[in-house]
């Protein structure tokens, strides 16, 4: 791993772990182990470091969501989209923390999140398809994204606090239930 991935990973776990305000470009480079001059040879400061994570992040989260989703099947690319971020942030559980308590949080600025988007414009493009070939209901994309991809937290967040143990079954009926709310016609399966 490289000394700039070490310090953005030591400053994605010290910020899930106590918040940005609370995490110091001093601890960081204190916990990194990496040298003052090669930190300050990457980045200038500490909002720097959590601009570039923020970015990487994102970029990470549009590029997983759309991975081997099929194009021709407008149901088939819902449940994998689905299923794709669910697995993504059960195996992340670092990123899952990142998107709810920072990415979500006054504290990133809205030009930073603006700057982001770029990084979702297969999953909105994919949800303007389904509003264009009339299977969707013509919503607002960008809600309809926050929507998708709150409807996986939700899922996450039992499966991380165990209230129930999650089978296939209940994965699949998650699916189901998110994708009906999206629905034009509740007939279209």
């Amino acid at each position: 791993m490289s000394k700039k991935a070490i310090v953005l990973q030591t400053t994605l776990e010290l910020i899930t772990k106590q918040g940005i305000n609370a995490t110091s470009l001093s601890q960081i480079i204190k916990e990194s182990g990496v040298a003052n001059g090669t930190v300050y040879h990457h980045f200038k400061n500490k909002e720097e470091i959590i601009t570039e994570l923020y970015l990487m992040l994102t970029q990470d989260f549009g590029t997983v969501v759309m991975r081997n989703t099929p194009e021709n099947d407008i149901k088939k690319q819902f449940t994998v989209m689905w299923l794709n971020l669910f697995y993504y942030f059960v195996n992340n559980p670092l990123a899952f923390i990142f998107s709810e308590q920072i990415a979500r949080s006054p504290e990133i600025p809205q030009s930073l999140k603006d700057k982001a988007r770029q990084y979702y414009g297969d999953i909105e493009s994919y949800f303007k398809r389904g509003v264009k070939e009339k299977v969707f209901k013509s919503y607002n994309t960008l809600v309809m994204e926050e929507l998708f991809f709150g409807n996986v937290v939700s899922l996450v967040k039992i499966h991380e606090n165990e209230q129930v143990k999650l089978q296939e079954k209940h994965i699949n009926q998650a699916i189901e239930i998110s994708w009906r709310g999206f629905l034009k016609d509740q007939t279209i399966i």
